[in-house]
């Protein structure tokens, strides 16, 4: 199963990433140590790192691995951020990250709510969910505004390498059909 290229919301185009995406996805927020703190990965250094990262999502689409999608702000054409699917078998879970100058302004989870639906369209799927580390309010209350339940603790479930190298505590959020 392959979800569709573009997601269109009331505001935003979710679609496929480009290389020539690189230099905004590094301003907006693969710089950002604010926007990264929480994240598996390392603030960029330059934007090569970033390039190197929309290589791998691109080719991560071609091969049926994952699906990044960046979100662009119809009015604007300004990226607000990135929402990655990773299909299971009757599930799927996601990750996101915001650009930095975006946040507070709901389309994260306008995104969310969107994923989720596009989701729940697929016959075979019935459960969507997603994990955020314990002291992450932010990403939480996205969740929540778009309809999901937090499950419980697991611990020391994942490395977020910008507050420290040991595994940490996550909230695991989902929906279900």
């Amino acid at each position: 199963m392959r979800p569709p290229e573009q997601i269109e919301t009331a505001r935003l185009i979710l679609r496929k990433p480009r290389m020539s995406d690189a230099p905004a996805v590094f301003e907006g927020w693969a710089k950002h140590p604010e926007v990264t703190r929480f994240l598996t990965w390392r603030p960029h250094k330059n934007v090569l790192e970033t390039e190197a990262l929309l290589k791998r999502s691109v080719d991560a689409w071609d091969e049926g691995a994952n699906f990044r999608y960046l979100m662009e702000i119809k009015e604007s054409g300004l990226l607000a951020g990135m929402l990655e699917l990773r299909m299971e078998t009757a599930k799927i879970s996601f990750g996101y990250t915001g650009a930095y100058a975006q946040w507070g302004k709901g389309y994260m989870t306008e995104a969310v709510r969107a994923a989720i639906e596009w989701a729940f369209q697929q016959p075979n799927i019935y459960r969507v969910y997603a994990t955020t580390d314990v002291e992450n309010a932010p990403s939480r209350r996205v969740m929540e505004k778009a309809g999901m339940q937090r499950e419980g603790i697991l611990r020391k479930d994942s490395t977020h390498p910008n507050i420290s190298p040991e595994p940490r505590d996550c909230y695991i959020y989902a929906i279900i059909r």
